[in-house]
C-alpha cells in the first residue's frame, strides 16, 4: 500500500502534493516536495511514522521551518509538518509538563504572563519546542537542557517512549535526537516563580536593535567558537553586508544570512561556504553550522 492510500483510506490526516519548501521555511526558499503529511492527532502520526519507519521512505520533520535550508530540488520523500497539532501547557509542584509543537517565544510569554520564567530565554529562539530541544537550543548563556527532566518522542516503532535528561546525549546545539528515528511529542521542566515579563520585553526590544527581524532569514547560521562569537569571525573577514545575487550577511548581524527577495538555495549556500573557507584559511577558524541543511 503507498503512504498517501494508507493516510486517506485510515482517516490520519491530510497529504499534499504540490507544496515547496520556499512556502513552508522562514529563509523562504526551497524546492518542491512529492508529499507533504500533516497529522490531525498524535494517534495518527504515530501510526503514520511506523509506515514511513517500516517501508524505509525518506522523511523530514519541519515544524516553523525557522533553521532550515533546502536544496532547489525535488525533496523525494515526505515531509512531516508539526506545527499544526494543538499545544498546551500545565504546571504542577514545580514542574512544567508542555507539548513540543508550543512555539517557544509564545512559551516563554505565556509562562512570563504567570510568572514562572526559568525558560524566557526561550523568549530569543524561533521555532517550536521540539525543534528546540532536537537542537538543544539556547540563548542568554542558558540552554534547554539545563531545564529539562525528561521527553516523551515517537519511536521507529509507533511507540511512545520517555527518556531522562541524561539519556538525551546533550552536547552544544545537538541531541540524541540527531541520531535515532523519533518525533518529539512532549517534554517536561524543572520551573520556579519568577517576574521575568520585563526582562523579555527588554530583550525582545535588543533583538529587533540587533537582529535583523524584519527580514527573511534562518536565524544564527555558525556555532559560536569557544573562543570567539561567530558574528565577530564574519565581521573580520569584512563580510557584512557581502552580497551573492540576492543572498546577504545582514548588515544589522553578521552571523545572519537573509533573502533580500529571491535567493536560491544554492546561492545562500555558496555565500555559507565562501564564509567558512576564508575563515579558516585567513584566521583558522573552523566555522560549523547550525542550521539544517538538506
Amino acid at each position: 500500500m503507498k503512504l498517501s492510500e494508507y493516510i486517506i483510506d485510515n482517516h490520519l490526516g491530510t497529504i499534499e502534493s504540490n507544496c515547496s519548501f520556499k512556502e513552508m521555511t522562514t529563509i523562504g526558499c526551497g524546492g518542491k516536495i512529492q508529499y507533504l503529511y500533516t497529522p490531525n492527532s498524535i494517534q495518527s502520526l504515530q501510526k503514520v511514522f511506523q509506515f514511513i519507519v517500516q517501508n524505509e521512505i525518506k522523511y523530514f520533520l519541519i515544524g516553523n521551518g525557522s533553521n532550515v535550508l533546502a536544496s532547489e530540488k525535488l525533496f523525494d520523500g515526505v515531509v512531516i509538518q508539526l506545527k499544526k497539532l494543538p499545544y498546551d501547557y500545565s504546571v504542577k509542584d514545580g514542574i512544567l509538563q508542555c507539548s513540543a509543537f508550543y512555539p517557544t517565544i509564545k512559551l516563554a510569554y505565556d509562562l512570563a504572563k504567570q510568572e514562572l520564567g526559568d525558560l524566557s530565554f526561550l523568549g530569543g529562539i524561533p521555532g517550536l519546542l521540539g525543534g528546540a530541544i532536537y537542537n538543544n537550543s539556547g540563548a542568554y548563556k542558558d540552554d534547554i537542557q539545563h531545564h529539562l527532566i525528561d521527553v516523551s518522542y515517537i519511536d521507529g516503532n509507533g511507540k511512545i517512549q520517555t527518556i531522562q535528561n541524561k539519556e538525551c546525549a546533550f552536547g552544544y546545539r545537538k541531541s540524541i535526537f540527531h541520531y535515532i528515528d523519533g518525533i518529539i511529542i512532549q517534554a517536561r521542566f524543572k520551573i520556579e516563580n519568577k517576574k521575568p515579563i520585563a526582562l523579555l520585553n527588554r530583550r525582545t526590544m535588543e533583538r529587533k536593535l540587533s537582529q535583523p527581524l524584519e527580514c527573511k532569514s534562518m536565524g544564527s547560521i555558525f556555532k559560536n567558537n569557544p573562543l570567539i562569537p561567530a558574528w565577530k569571525v564574519v565581521d573580520a573577514l569584512g563580510m557584512r553586508g557581502f552580497q551573492v545575487n540576492d543572498a546577504a550577511v545582514s548588515a544589522k548581524h553578521a552571523n545572519f544570512i537573509i533573502n533580500l527577495g529571491n535567493a536560491k538555495s544554492e546561492e545562500i549556500l555558496d555565500l555559507i561556504e565562501l564564509i567558512k573557507k576564508r575563515a579558516k584559511l585567513e584566521f583558522g577558524v573552523q566555522l560549523v553550522c547550525e542550521i539544517t541543511i538538506l
